[in-house]
């Protein structure tokens, strides 16, 4: 008993001592199943780990479990879905239903609190970690259900990609193939030579699900073709007999500027081809964002789409443009706006919704034309200028100052990891589908080693 005693007398001065203060300064917020908890006394992080006060986390209503306290040997046990813990203060040792495993950071008692490390704890009860270094947060998911499958990573493959999708197929769930267009004739054709059928190939041998997807952005062209049942029946023959002929899983659509008076030709055209392909065939559908205080015309019925395909693309960037004043590409405020619309007003199921993130950005210089810019185009700039990095907290965006050799100021918005970070959580705090991409051959590192991060938890 007496060691038991000393042992802790030592964990409370070596706490108090060394990590107290630092611990004091750097509280971080806890998030669990998307809603922000508060407790007292809070968060702490001690030694790179963020140590939790235990009965707050085992007590919440997400887990309902039990904890006991014998304060004659320090000893603490945990009843909690289906498993029994034992720790106790100043070990590394735990059992859990009777096999031992060993901490990284020893519980210790704070307060009248019992703290212990909160990713051990959470993975162990098969919750879903994640770190917020933008917002301080560690975030939780304990919903299982919506953790049954890894979420889908759903790429766009374009022209000179295949070097980048053979480097990173492993995080890849299904690749949108966009090397098709059509017209206002109806007819399909290849946008650009390539080596499809050793794309298809590679992609089939690592069990990736391909989808054709075609490609359509004119707005009177798109009158014709989906205002004519004729032209419409056209195209389906063909995606059909595409998707037969190379054994596609699936068609994705990507029609932009739709007039609003085609609206429900738009939807018309979506549920022929869905009935087309048929039930073992998917059908997803690229669609502009939108929210609930929007009010421009849209040629999109996000509701009646919803119900007809297997996979809505959201293409949540671009808020601001080449054409707009210098800003974020896809600031979280609007992000979660976009999500709580296709949620909540045009009652999307959650699962077929794909969040798209932009894999660049625009640089804005005073009197030029706005550019598109990419990683490789920030690194190059960066070794030709000194480029200032900046981070906007209101919009968790990253942006980028400079002045180039003719004295004009830039401004540089592209997304970054921790940006991307944010966005991803935003995905998994709403039990989305997974999340989109534009596009795979842009070298966007910052998003494979997110993902790399993030998918290993599943």
């Amino acid at each position: 008993m007496k060691k038991g005693i000393l042992a802790i007398i030592a964990v409370l001065l070596i706490f108090m001592g060394l990590t107290g203060t630092a611990a004091a300064n750097t509280n971080p917020g806890i998030r669990i199943d998307g809603q922000l908890r508060v407790f007292n006394p809070s968060c702490q992080i001690v030694n790179q780990r963020t140590m939790v006060p235990l009965r707050f986390v085992i007590e919440d209503n997400a887990l309902k479990g039990s904890v006991a306290w014998n304060g004659s040997t320090g000893k603490v046990t945990v009843q909690c879905r289906g498993k029994n813990f034992e720790f106790v203060i100043g070990s590394s040792r735990v059992m859990i239903n009777g096999t031992a495993y060993y901490l990284d950071a020893p519980p210790y008692i704070y307060q009248n609190r019992t703290y212990l490390p909160l990713r051990f704890l959470a993975e162990n009860l098969d919750g879903i970690v994640s770190w917020s270094s933008a917002l301080n947060e560690v975030r939780i998911s304990f919903n299982k259900s919506a953790h049954n499958e890894k979420p889908a990573v759903f790429g766009y493959y374009y022209a000179g990609g295949f070097q980048e999708l053979k480097e990173n197929a492993p995080l890849f769930s299904d690749v949108a193939l966009r090397w098709f267009e059509t017209d206002a004739n109806g007819n399909l054709f290849y946008e650009y030579q390539d080596n499809y059928g050793q794309v298809l190939d590679f992609l089939r041998s690592k069990g990736i699900k391909t989808h054709a997807s075609v490609m359509f952005m004119d707005k009177a062209g798109l009158h014709t073709l989906l205002a004519n049942p004729q032209l419409r029946a056209k195209l389906i023959d063909q995606l059909y007999n595409e998707v037969q002929k190379n054994n596609y899983d699936g068609v994705d659509i990507d029609f932009e500027f739709i007039s609003s008076s085609d609206t429900n030709y738009f939807t018309i055209f979506l549920q022929e081809l869905k009935d087309r392909l048929g039930s073992n065939k998917e059908l997803s559908a690229a669609v502009f964002a939108r929210t609930s205080t929007d009010n421009w015309p849209t040629g999109y019925d996000y509701k009646a789409i919803g119900q007809i395909v297997d996979k809505m693309v959201v293409m949540t960037y671009d808020y601001h443009y080449k054409t707009s004043a210098p800003g974020p590409i896809a600031p979280l405020w609007w992000v979660n706006n976009v999500i709580n619309y296709m949620i909540s007003t045009a009652h999307i199921p959650a699962s077929k919704l794909l969040l798209g993130v932009a894999t660049y950005g625009y640089n804005w210089g005073s009197g030029l034309n706005t550019t598109t810019v990419t990683l490789n185009n920030l690194n190059s700039i960066k070794s030709s200028y000194r480029v200032t990095e900046h981070f906007d907290y209101a919009s968790m965006s990253p942006y980028y100052t400079y002045t180039d050799g003719n004295g004009i100021a830039h401004q540089i918005w592209l997304e970054n990891k921790l940006s991307l970070n944010e966005k991803w959580n935003a995905a998994v705090d709403n039990n989305l589908g997974g999340i989109s991409f534009w596009r795979i051959g842009n070298g966007f590192a910052d998003l494979y080693s997110l993902l790399e991060e993030k998918l290993v938890q599943y």
